[in-house]
């Protein structure tokens, strides 16, 4: 079991400073997500919660951010969520403070040509979101990237916009309680990342499944009628994509095929007008797929959340990062901790 505190609603009309602690108990049955990037955590609370409330759980734990350049801080692992669902036995579901922080949140898609930081900023206003958020916790300079988010629709939710920049500067967010202030946390141990290798062995029981983080297209090779003289011609512009993802031109294609697709998956499309390189690309681009990697944390080296990690599992190596960490109650009371890698991160 482990204790937490009850809170009424974070309204950010108030400071948090005048919120107090409704009541202490402890959660049973519980599985927590540090940042929910995934998954949605439930837990068995030991007395009575409303939907709104704020749950944060205290994990008897603690753990070191890189807060400037030239100072790192010690920190307590307490979880904050929002309690979204609750059913008669006081059974749970526990929303992570950031998400629904952002939760019904949408802004223009003009803003999403500026850096992360400068998105994100825009998203997490404290003047637009539901609940109180006091600033970041983060190396601005490591933010500067700007995302292509390939929006065509004039406005987005603020959640769809998070999750697309996460992904790809391959941090996911949580939020603690500082000097009586609700921050949102994007640092890591190091104010410089550094990447750390390791390998999962069976004992960690780890598990893999592949997640589709972008739908294109099941072909590979395209024919182009292109109209001319309002006509079409006879015989097609042919296009296929290259071992590094290139747009090739048969006509002028020089190489021995050994780059080129070993299978043909024919689309055919006509066109008004010569089609872009992009064009081509989205209609013969196959799907970007990704790895999730669940394992159990390794006591002897362990990893938390935002590390960049190079990860061996069964001969394969995957490079990615930690994007979530999770603590599950297992028989007896004994508190299981699991990691969730997230390969990639490109654009």
């Amino acid at each position: 079991m482990l204790e937490f505190n009850l809170y009424g609603n974070f309204n950010p009309n108030v400071t948090f400073s005048q919120k107090i602690v409704k009541a202490r108990g402890v959660v049973m049955n519980y599985e927590l997500w540090q940042t929910g990037y995934k998954y949605t955590s439930t837990a068995t609370l030991s007395i009575k919660a409303e939907i709104g409330d704020i749950v944060e759980v205290l994990i008897n734990d603690n753990y070191t951010l890189s807060t400037t350049a030239i100072k790192v801080e010690k920190f307590d692992l307490n979880l904050l969520y929002v309690v979204t669902d609750i059913d008669d036995s006081n059974k749970a579901t526990l929303k992570n403070y950031f998400w629904s922080m952002i939760d019904g949140v949408e802004v223009p898609t003009s803003i999403l040509n500026g850096s992360s930081l400068s998105v994100l900023s825009t998203i997490t206003n404290p003047k637009i979101v539901s609940l109180v958020n006091n600033g970041l916790i983060a190396n601005n300079s490591e933010l500067q990237q700007q995302v292509k988010y390939n929006r065509k629709s004039d406005s987005d939710t603020a959640e769809k916009i998070a999750q697309d920049m996460f992904r790809v500067i391959k941090r996911q967010p949580f939020v603690i309680i500082k000097n009586n202030e609700i921050k949102t946390v994007l640092a890591s141990r190091e104010w410089y990342r550094q990447t750390i290798t390791t390998m999962i062995s069976g004992v960690q029981n780890p598990s893999i499944e592949f997640e589709t983080i972008i739908q294109r297209s099941n072909y590979n090779f395209l024919n182009a009628y292109v109209k001319s003289n309002d006509a079409y011609p006879s015989q097609p512009l042919t296009y296929t994509i290259d071992d590094s993802n290139n747009v090739i031109n048969l006509s002028s294609y020089i190489g021995d095929g050994s780059d080129l697709p070993q299978q043909r998956l024919v689309k055919t499309s006509f066109f008004d007008e010569q089609p872009t390189t992009a064009e081509i690309k989205a209609l013969i681009t196959k799907d970007t797929t990704v790895a999730n990697i669940f394992f159990n944390q390794n006591e002897l080296m362990p990893l938390v959340v935002n590390d960049l990690a190079d990860l061996y599992h069964q001969g394969q190596l995957y490079s990615g990062y930690i994007a979530d960490r999770a603590y599950f109650e297992s028989d007896g009371g004994l508190r299981n901790e699991r990691l969730l890698f997230i390969e990639g991160g490109s654009k």
